[in-house]
């Protein structure tokens, strides 16, 4: 029985933690322009960890992190999809993502980030700092912003 409560537990915290964690939200073109560009100020003109290259190929930039890296407690996501005119944000702790990689990757899934694809880690991310991770933009419009703080 304590069991079987354990693990209803367990499920009942990870329900909330996925409802609590991304937000997806109708939105204008200029007016997610304005949210990604007030995230993107805030880290003035810092390059990104993760870029692509012009045939699409990962690319890490190189990190200037200082040697003991401001601690960090959340990995950020900020998608738009023109198409629909979808905003998605996504908080998730760094704690999380360490202790349970792929339901964080469940977490994430309404914002297009494939944490996997891009092989990146909590132990990447922390090493880092706070910073920029991927500033991607597409022909179409669609936009897909994530950084830690």
């Amino acid at each position: 029985m304590w069991l079987a409560l354990g693990a209803l537990a367990g499920f009942a915290i990870f329900g909330v933690m996925v409802w609590r964690a991304v937000d997806v939200v109708d939105a204008a073109p200029a007016d997610a322009t304005a949210q990604f560009e007030e995230v993107r100020t805030r880290f003035g003109s810092q390059p990104p960890l993760l870029a692509f290259d012009d045939q699409g190929r990962l690319v890490r930039g190189e990190t200037t992190a200082p040697t003991a890296p401001a601690p960090i407690g959340h990995l950020r996501v900020l998608s738009y999809r023109a198409p629909t005119g979808r905003l998605a944000r996504a908080r998730v702790a760094i704690w999380f993502l360490k202790l349970k990689g792929p339901a964080a990757q469940l977490v994430l899934r309404d914002t297009g980030l494939d944490l996997a694809a891009l092989r990146l880690t909590a132990a990447d991310l922390e090493r880092a700092g706070p910073a920029i991770v991927l500033d991607r933009k597409s022909a179409s419009g669609d936009r897909l912003l994530v950084w830690t703080e």
